[in-house]
């Protein structure tokens, strides 16, 4: 995971990631438009305390602070200055690690987790679940990579190696149940075609 860290660390990640990392109107709204449907789904009506971690650039503002207050939580400065600079809605946003959150057990009604764990190997994908479902008092969403998408299959069929781990779904289950959890829902821009995809879980009583 230092990789990670390093590589959103650099001078001109927050900018970058802000705006050249996406091509396309599409691409920049393709996650706020899967996040957005599995809260209406699954995030019960009325004002909630939300947490995103990690937030980046704070690319999922719009989606979060609609529906109550929103704390944005990035080991990288850079990605916080961004956030912070771009921010009209009065988030709260704080230096942190999502391997040891510094909240309270069940501190927030959901919390999203954005493009992290496709970069995560265990035990450090399991840890990460962990802290997720225990700052949560309800829903936890977050992306991964489909194992049982055809770019991620096509990839393994031919031998293909990258930095980026897909993870089979029932793994992801697994893991989730394991910290107290229970899967609720799944959303892909593309069934099988879409490698990122997002699953929705919520914390057992």
């Amino acid at each position: 995971m230092s990789e990670v860290r390093a590589k959103w660390r650099t001078s001109e990640a927050g900018a970058r990631y802000a705006g050249a990392r996406w091509s396309s109107a599409a691409r920049r709204e393709r996650d706020l438009r899967l996040v957005a449907a599995l809260l209406d789904r699954h995030l019960a009506p009325g004002p909630a305390r939300l947490l995103d971690a990690p937030c980046g650039t704070g690319r999922l503002l719009p989606v979060l602070a609609a529906r109550g207050p929103t704390v944005g939580l990035d080991v990288s400065p850079v990605m916080l200055a961004e956030a912070r600079r771009a921010d009209r809605s009065g988030a709260t946003w704080l230096a942190g690690d999502v391997l040891q959150l510094p909240f309270r057990d069940r501190s927030f009604d959901a919390v999203v987790c954005c493009r992290l764990l496709h970069h995560l190997e265990r035990p450090a994908l399991e840890e990460v679940l962990h802290e997720l479902v225990r700052v949560s008092r309800g829903l936890v969403i977050a992306s991964f990579w489909d194992a049982g998408s055809l770019p991620a299959l096509r990839r393994t069929w031919f031998g293909q190696r990258e930095m980026r781990r897909a993870v089979p779904r029932a793994l992801l289950a697994e893991l989730l149940a394991r910290s107290g959890a229970e899967v609720v829902g799944w959303k892909h821009s593309l069934r099988f075609l879409s490698r990122q995809a997002f699953v929705a879980a919520r914390r057992r009583p």
